[in-house]
């Protein structure tokens, strides 16, 4: 096992240093340019430099809700900072897990504050696993150090997962509102004034009523001699 090409890469990825939001460009950027501005920050954060970020991944991002639209084709700080949360936590977690749980930390703070913690989170538990993995090696004279530093190292990620998604799946289940179950409520009827050509009033005998007026003509009428 080579130890040295070992501690060569770590070395190199120990040193890694996340953009704060003051450090991002104020300036709108194209595709290609945010692109070229993720890899320079966290190409070393993958090892055969694929996966990171690709023109198909941005557009799908912005189709999902992961990112903002565009202005013009132009990306803002805003979208470089989503960007490069999502790059590092799309290896442990799902895409769409990662956005609620940046959006749920949006709603609480700002943007500007949700990345610098971020960034600051990662490169102390980046560093803190380099330096132990570091000691282990230097120290051990066992051959299958390096197998125990991945084994060791991929069952801490899978244990952290879990934790991760259990939190989760607290803060959405927190955010969503609770749904009360409400009898449900008749509409009301309201009353309809009647129709003209609503047929009048029956009498007991079944025919129809005859106007008081009417009943008096009839009675003072004199009747025609044969």
């Amino acid at each position: 096992m080579d130890k040295k090409l070992f501690l060569e890469s770590t070395a190199a990825v120990s040193g890694i240093h996340i953009p704060r939001w003051s450090e991002l460009p104020e300036f709108d950027l194209y595709m290609d340019q945010v692109i070229g501005l993720a890899e320079k920050n966290l190409g070393a954060l993958y090892i055969d430099g694929k996966g990171l970020l690709t023109p198909s991944m941005i557009n799908n991002y912005v189709k999902s809700g992961v990112l903002p639209p565009p202005k013009n084709k132009k990306y803002n700080r805003t979208h470089l900072a989503i960007l490069i949360i999502v790059c590092a936590m799309k290896p442990v977690m799902e895409i769409s897990a990662v956005s609620d749980i940046i959006k749920q930390s949006v709603a609480a703070g700002s943007i500007e504050a949700v990345l610098d913690e971020f960034a600051r989170m990662y490169e102390n538990e980046l560093a803190s696993s380099i330096k132990k993995a570091k000691l282990a090696v230097e120290t051990s004279h066992n051959d299958e150090i390096l197998s125990f530093i991945a084994i060791e190292n991929t069952l801490k990620a899978s244990a952290a997962r879990t934790v991760a998604m259990h939190a989760y799946r607290s803060i959405k289940a927190a955010a969503e509102p609770e749904k009360k179950a409400a009898p449900e409520k008749e509409p009301d009827k309201k009353k309809e004034p009647p129709s003209k050509s609503a047929p009048k009033a029956k009498k007991k005998g079944g025919d129809p009523e005859t106007p008081p007026a009417a009943e008096e003509k009839s009675a003072a009428k004199p009747e025609k001699s044969e």
